[in-house]
């Protein structure tokens, strides 16, 4: 947990940040980024830091954009640029262009070799584009072969740049006021005999996916200045043309696809020694073969000084400006992604919160001063980074790793200031998996993306092995969500509530749990049980039960107060075990039962069992051993209702998710039970609800319903059940007016085949 003492005050900042701007800040004019794109789509879709940066048309008029056209694209040759053409502050290239309504917009040009320069731009409206001058360091340029000069713009806009809702920070929306809900797993890399990135894309975007995430990363050459060849040298501030090129057909595939996607700037590997993580040996080091590293020939002497050495924040934004030349023009690059897992840097191990949220605030600004088109800015961390800390200060929205033992427990969790408060900005799961990443029949995926769409308003949770979803072909999962978010109309309701409603059934199952967070301090240790089977608050428990080295984080036993309607047991499953080992010892009703693990214990003896009492007891589970070992899982045998459910609930709408406890994970045929859930909260009137076939992907049954007095009890009874299915429930009457935002799927590839420029 990061104490108080590390935040960085303001003033600090402020100073730091004045003394920074001669390493490409504000102070010099590079560029048409930090003064005139914004004229034509409206600032402030973002943040204040953004507003702080105005647009400079000359004439036309100054509107928001209700979306945006194709983008065009001019290429020239320059034949005296001196010196280095990657160096902004040394060859800012600019091309003016004018518009049919007399306005005028600059835009930075990128070099492609051969004295041969490019510029790209996102027109947000009709008419005629030519290109009225090129400009070199501020003075007229003497560019050859200009081709074209001018475009004529026409067709039906597409949906535009995405951007946060102003009338509700926890969600995105699209320029031309249509609501953006992410849905998506991860592309990070081509990995081995697997389709290259584009290729994932058309298929995602097949699926209904409308999400990616996507790294620049060197092992599959896609980083542009470190080589997957080590024979390559690429000298530091430089950029390889052909890993540009690699990344011009991924931004296009997205773009085709209707793809949105996180482009990933670093990543921990890339600063993280063997020193590793403080609870890991393996951290995915790279910083051996980092070509900064001085042993490489490069200027950095210690993966930490990425974050403070003036050479490599210099060199960083010098990239930065090449990557916003080059694809800043498009609207499907959903964010610039800072990092990944910044915390598994040896900065983040060393606890440099200081320097990192420096690096962040430095590095943020740079890009909202030079991107004109105010693309998201984000950064990712896995459970562990406080919501308070420094580093999400600066970034527009938040995200979070997770691999828990339980993907129902850990999706309760909710980012939280450390008094508690929620936080105004938009928070969904940046990457999620089994634990051991081994999810072979796909029921972590299953659960994981139906479970967090009744979460989370802003969106789903995306799945992290997209190997898995390739050779298992699991596409049709997300398929499935994308035609119940459609269909439900559920992205587009505001003012729900998450929940998990009051539910009865005609059978009795295993209830199943597990603590949801990794690393951290227990700051709660008793939890309720109810007999309905919620177990209310263990999602902020930690997974790993300390022993003697690390008593402080779990001091007191896991407490689980329970009430069994007869006789009955409880298990607990561990999983991962320190090195030196640990002790389990599960005590109820004066009874116990105690089994020493190592890290050699096979999974079939990695359990105890113990016999509970009929009525309210008392469950604790304690670690008086050498060090961690995981609560993979707690089983109370026969204890909750078959059913439960995973809900979003308002006044006049409610969708939810159903599951049967006992049979969700089962293979081949299992018997259905019925049962009743209880709809709180909906307001007088008659509703339709809708029962969902989540994998026939169509409707299964209609009821209609009549809510009599204001919030009253409704129990409405389901079909049978034998794994899962969905529900909505719409107030009859309702419009589309109440509603925030058009549905996501009408800007998906809107006017993508109707328009173009000439």
């Amino acid at each position: 947990m990061m104490k108080k003492t590390d935040t960085l005050p303001l003033l600090t900042f402020l100073v730091v940040t004045l003394s920074l701007v001669g390493c490409g800040g504000a102070q010099q004019d590079y560029g048409g980024f930090s003064r005139s794109i914004n004229g034509d789509i409206g600032s402030g879709y973002n943040n204040s830091i953004a507003n702080n940066y105005g647009g400079n048309r000359e004439g036309g008029t100054t509107a928001v954009s209700r979306g945006s056209y194709a983008k065009i694209e001019g290429s020239f040759q320059l034949k005296d640029v001196k010196g280095d053409p990657f160096d902004f502050e040394q060859n800012a290239v600019v091309v003016t262009l004018k518009k049919s309504d007399g306005g005028k917009v600059d835009i930075p040009a990128f070099y492609d070799g051969n004295n041969n320069w490019k510029v790209r731009y996102t027109p947000m409206g009709t008419g005629k584009i030519s290109v009225e001058k090129v400009k070199h360091n501020n003075e007229i340029a003497h560019e050859e072969r200009l081709e074209p000069k001018d475009w004529t713009v026409s067709g039906e806009p597409e949906a535009g740049f995405v951007r946060i809702d102003k009338g509700d920070k926890s969600r995105f929306i699209f320029d031309n006021g249509s609501r953006y809900y992410p849905l998506g797993h991860n592309v990070a890399w081509k990995s081995n005999n697997q389709p290259d990135v584009p290729e994932i894309l058309k298929k995602m975007g097949s699926s209904g996916e409308n999400w990616a995430r996507i790294w620049m990363n060197h092992w599959d050459g896609k980083n542009l200045d470190w080589s997957a060849d080590k024979a390559k040298k690429i000298a530091p501030g430089q950029i390889d043309l052909d890993t540009a090129k690699k990344w011009d057909s991924i931004v296009e595939a997205a773009g085709k696809s209707s793809i949105y996607f996180q482009l990933t700037l670093q990543h921990h590997g890339q600063f993280s020694s063997q020193k590793g993580y403080k609870y890991s040996n393996n951290n995915n080091a790279n910083w051996e073969d980092n070509p900064w590293n001085v042993k490489n020939g490069g200027f950095l002497q210690n993966p930490e000084d990425f974050f403070t050495d003036i050479k490599a924040r210099k060199l960083t934004k010098r990239k930065l400006y090449y990557i916003m030349a080059r694809w800043g023009y498009s609207p499907n690059i959903l964010a610039w992604e800072l990092f990944n897992e910044v915390e598994g840097t040896d900065a983040g191990s060393g606890k440099q919160w200081q320097d990192i949220a420096m690096w962040h605030r430095e590095m943020s600004l740079f890009l909202r001063q030079f991107d004109g088109y105010h693309h998201l800015i984000t950064t990712s961390a896995r459970p562990g980074v406080p919501a308070d800390s420094p580093i999400w200060e600066t970034v527009d929205y938040t995200q979070t790793h997770i691999y828990p033992s339980d993907i129902l427990s850990s999706l309760l969790t909710q980012p939280t200031t450390e008094i508690g408060k929620k936080l105004e900005k938009p928070h969904f799961i940046g990457e999620f998996g089994e634990s051991n990443l081994s999810d072979t029949e796909g029921h972590v995926l299953h659960k994981g993306l139906w479970a967090s769409i009744m979460n989370s308003p802003t969106g789903s949770a995306m799945y992290w092995d997209w190997d898995a979803v390739e050779k298992g072909n699991r596409y049709g999962e997300f398929q499935q969500v994308r035609n119940f978010l459609d269909a439900s109309s559920l992205p587009n309701q505001g003012d729900l509530v998450s929940a998990q409603l009051p539910m009865e059934s005609s059978q009795k199952a295993d209830l199943r749990f597990a603590p949801g967070e990794g690393w951290t301090t227990a700051k709660q240790n008793e939890f309720v049980v109810s007999s309905s089977g919620v177990v209310s608050g263990i999602q902020s428990f930690p997974s790993f039960l300390q022993g003697a080295a690390h008593r402080e984080m779990t001091p007191k036993p896991l407490t689980l107060q329970v009430s069994y309607a007869s006789a009955g047991k409880v298990e607990v499953k561990i999983g991962q075990v320190s090195a030196v080992g640990g002790t389990v010892v599960v005590k109820c009703a004066g009874k116990e039962t105690t089994k020493e693990f190592t890290k050699d214990t096979t999974a079939e003896e990695k359990a105890l069992t113990l016999d509970v009492p009929a009525g309210a007891q008392t469950i604790t589970i304690e670690n008086p051993g050498k060090d961690w070992v995981v609560i993979r899982q707690i089983v109370l045998v026969n204890y909750a209702p078959a059913l439960a459910d995973y809900a979003r609930i308002g006044k006049e709408y409610a969708a939810a998710w159903l599951y049967h406890r006992g049979n969700l994970d089962s293979k081949g045929e299992v018997a259905s039970t019925t049962g009743r859930i209880n709809l709180m909260g909906l307001k007088k009137g008659k509703y339709k609800a809708t029962w969902w076939d989540v994998t026939g992907g169509k409707s299964i049954d209609n009821a209609d319903l009549t809510v009599d007095k204001e919030k009253e009890a409704l129990w409405l009874s389901t079909p049978p059940i034998a794994r899962d299915v969905a529900l909505y429930v719409v107030r009859e009457g309702r419009t589309d007016s109440k509603k925030k935002g058009k549905n996501s799927e009408n800007a998906r590839g809107a006017g993508r085949d109707k328009q173009g420029a000439k």
